[in-house]
């Protein structure tokens, strides 16, 4: 702890010539779409205990980040107006709040501040418990869109039964599935759902536009690509026939049947990105009557682990972030328009020093 304190410390000599304040965008009600995110001059955050202070180089926007504004977690958040959205960043170590320890100021970090949030900013607070470092082969951008979406993906997986410890052949033999649906294929979470049933061995059929079914199967490796729109990409037939061992849904709520007759006579398992009030209620009949076609609604609880893990994938390019497109923070309105639309491919980024 002393060597910690004494080491940077020096740090406070500077602080006379350090910026008060920064650029932000916030809203100070629900509602309002685009149109209600306004431009301010606000203070600084100062980090608390266990947080970083973060000058920011990135931040990605996730459906939740809207639908926050629209009030539909208005129980829980946000915590108070005004309120500066945006959960996952990237971006350089400027201060350490008290107890964090394993970085320094000037470090490249990739953290997940939520539901606090803060990262339409040029500096965002954030746990050091969900901050992880950021290497060079990572761009901030890249970054900054894997926490929540890859995070995603990766837990809606494991909830599935995939195993990311072991090579295909184990995972086999564990009775872990072998063939899998993604739906909503290129879009945030479901572009890394493909990648990672990929990287753990598993044949992969996706869902998309048309205008994405060259891009999920020749970009992200998807086996078999269906377009949502025709009949049987609505009733999710695999073209080879197959019938899946579960269902990673990322798409909007879909009826229970057709889930149901997509699965493998022997069972399955779909979770839901995205479940309702009645995916909720199924989900706990099925869950006491032992069915063998369940569906399970998946909340993201995010693990500085997994972090860890999905940042070194990308670092060895096993992991790739398609993004969608990139807006300055003077263009964060049209970013949260663009997210609203609902189809991106990829993610959608806003870069705190990026071309006006």
């Amino acid at each position: 702890m002393f060597f910690k304190e004494t080491r940077y410390k020096p740090m406070a000599a500077a602080a006379d010539a350090a910026p008060k304040t920064m650029r932000a965008v916030q809203y100070d009600k629900y509602g309002g779409g685009p149109e209600g995110l306004k431009h301010v001059e606000v203070p600084i955050p100062a980090p608390k205990e266990g947080e970083l202070l973060i000058k920011m180089e990135a931040a990605s926007i996730n459906p939740i980040d809207w639908k926050i504004q629209k009030g539909m977690l208005r129980l829980f958040l946000p915590k108070k107006f005004p309120f500066i959205p945006v959960g996952d960043l990237s971006g350089e170590v400027v201060e350490l709040g008290g107890g964090v320890s394993g970085f320094k100021p000037g470090d490249k970090v990739v953290s997940m501040s939520f539901p606090n949030c803060g990262g339409l900013a040029e500096y965002a607070v954030a746990p050091a418990s969900l901050t992880v470092a950021r290497p060079p082969e990572v761009s901030a951008a890249d970054g900054a869109s894997l926490p929540a979406a890859a995070g995603s993906a990766l837990q809606q997986l494991k909830a599935a039964g995939v195993r990311f410890d072991a090579d295909a052949d184990a995972a086999a033999a564990a009775g872990g599935p072998k063939n899998v649906l993604v739906t909503a294929a290129s879009g945030g979470v479901g572009h890394y759902a493909v990648q990672l049933a990929k990287l753990a061995g598993l044949h992969v059929t996706a869902t998309c536009g048309a205008r994405n079914l060259a891009f999920v199967r020749d970009g992200l490796g998807a086996d078999e690509a269906l377009d949502y729109r025709t009949p049987d990409g609505a009733a999710l037939r695999s073209p080879s026939g197959r019938r899946y061992d579960a269902v990673a849904h990322c798409a909007p709520p879909a009826p229970w049947p057709v889930f149901r007759d997509a699965l493998a006579d022997a069972g399955g398992v779909v979770v839901d990105l995205t479940p309702g009030v009645a995916a909720t209620v199924r989900s706990f009949l099925h869950r006491v009557t032992f069915s063998k076609k369940r569906l399970v609604p998946l909340i993201l609880m995010p693990k500085k682990e997994e972090m860890e893990w999905l940042v070194d994938m990308a670092k060895q390019g096993k992991l790739k972030t398609t993004i969608d497109s990139k807006y300055p923070l003077s263009r964060a309105q049209e970013a949260w328009a663009k997210s609203m639309e609902g189809h991106a491919t990829g993610k959608i980024v806003v870069e705190m020093g990026g071309t006006e």
